[in-house]
C-alpha cells in the first residue's frame, strides 16, 4: 500500500491549468481512500476473533509475534522465559520466589490470602489458605455490600428509600451499589459501584488486578511439566481463563495433520518455533492430540494453532459422549 505521508507532498499553490487541477484532485482522492482504508484496518481488529489460547498467553507474559506489520492476529507467541524457570523458585508477574517467601503485596488479588512457596513434585508451586466467605440469604429489599479491593462481601445495606441507594453510571450503563462493572476504555480494570464515584477509575472504586486468571499462582507446576489449559465448549480460549489442564500420560500421540486431506491456512509448520509442545511430545501447526488416553482428555480437542501451547476445547455434548471413556487413540 502506498504511503500515506506522500500525500502531503503536493505543492496547492503551484499555477495548474486544467488538466493539473483534475490530477491534483485525483490523487488527493487517492490518499484519502488509502488514508481511510488504513484507519479502517485499524478499527476492525477489535472485531476479529483471533485464535489460540490467548488469555493464558497474556497472563504468563509471553510476547505476541506478528507476520506482517499490521495484522490483527499474532501467528505465534514468544514464550521462552518459561523454559528458562528454574524447579526450585516460584514464578508471578515477572517475579520469582525462593521456596519458603511469602507472596508479596503488588503481586497478589483481594483473595490471595497466605500464600507462600512451597516445593513440589516435580516443581516448586504457590499455596494459598482457603478462603471461605460464608453470608447467608438477602432479605428483599436488602443488598449485599460489595467493595473490589476487599475478598469478601460486606454488610447486608438495607435502605428504607431505594433513592438512597447510590448509582453510577459508566458506558452508558446504571450500575447500583456494590455491583462489578469493567470499563469499555480500560477493560484490565476490575471495579464495583461505591458510593462517591465520579466516572474517575480509581481506588478504591477499581483495582488493577495482578494477574486476571492467577495462572501462575494457582498451576507453577502445570507449566513447569508443559500441561495444556484446557475449556468448556461455551468458552472462547482468547478471553477465558481456563477450567481445567490436561498432562501428558503414556497413552497420548500427537495425530499429524498430514495425514489428513486438507492442511491448515498459512501452514508454517516448517518454520522455526512454529511448534507446539505438549510433555515431551512435539506438534506442528495443525496437529491433533488423540482423545480419551485419560478423564482430562475425554471429549477434550486438542489442537495447535497459535504456537508454542496447543488449543484445548471440550467438544459439545452433541459432538462427543462424554460418558464414553473408552476413545483412547482417537
Amino acid at each position: 500500500m502506498q504511503d500515506s505521508s506522500m500525500c502531503f507532498n503536493v505543492n496547492i499553490s503551484q499555477t495548474m491549468d486544467g488538466h493539473g487541477r483534475i490530477n491534483l484532485l485525483l490523487q488527493l482522492f487517492f490518499c484519502f481512500v488509502v488514508f481511510a482504508s488504513s484507519e479502517e484496518t485499524k478499527q476492525n481488529c477489535s472485531q476479529v476473533q483471533c485464535p489460540g489460547p490467548l488469555m493464558y498467553y497474556k497472563d504468563v507474559g509471553c510476547t505476541p509475534v506478528y507476520k506482517n506489520e499490521g495484522d490483527c492476529c499474532a501467528y505465534k507467541y514468544n514464550c521462552d522465559h518459561l523454559n528458562a524457570r528454574s524447579p526450585n523458585k516460584c514464578y508471578i508477574n515477572n517475579s520469582s520466589y525462593n521456596i519458603g517467601e511469602s507472596l508479596r503485596e503488588e503481586d497478589a488479588n483481594p483473595c490471595d490470602i497466605g500464600c507462600s512457596c512451597r516445593d513440589g513434585r516435580n516443581s516448586a508451586h504457590f499455596t494459598c489458605a482457603i478462603v471461605d466467605c460464608f453470608f447467608g440469604p438477602v432479605q428483599p429489599g436488602c443488598y449485599r455490600k460489595r467493595n473490589v479491593t476487599e475478598c469478601c462481601p460486606g454488610p447486608v445495606i438495607c435502605p428504607e428509600d431505594k433513592s438512597e441507594i447510590p448509582m453510577c453510571v459508566v458506558d452508558g450503563v446504571t450500575y447500583r451499589d456494590g455491583e462489578f462493572f469493567t470499563p469499555k476504555n480500560e477493560p484490565e480494570k476490575s471495579c464495583t459501584c461505591q458510593e462517591g464515584y465520579t466516572g474517575q477509575n480509581i481506588e478504591p472504586f477499581c483495582i488493577t488486578p495482578s494477574t486476571i486468571c492467577g495462572t501462575d499462582l494457582h498451576h507453577n507446576e502445570d507449566i513447569a511439566e508443559r500441561c495444556i489449559p484446557t475449556y468448556y465448549a461455551t468458552q472462547n480460549p482468547a478471553t477465558s481463563c481456563s477450567v481445567a489442564w490436561r498432562c501428558q500420560n503414556s497413552n497420548d500421540t500427537v495425530i499429524s495433520y498430514k495425514s489428513k486431506s486438507a492442511s491448515p491456512e498459512g501452514d508454517s509448520s516448517g518454520e522455526k518455533g512454529m511448534t507446539c509442545t505438549f510433555g515431551n511430545l512435539t506438534m506442528n501447526v495443525g496437529d491433533e492430540l488423540n482423545q480419551g488416553t485419560d478423564y482430562s482428555s475425554v471429549c477434550v480437542k486438542c489442537v495447535c494453532e497459535i504456537p508454542p501451547t496447543p488449543t484445548c476445547q471440550r467438544l459439545d455434548d452433541n459432538e462427543c459422549d462424554v460418558t464414553n471413556h473408552s476413545l483412547g487413540g482417537k
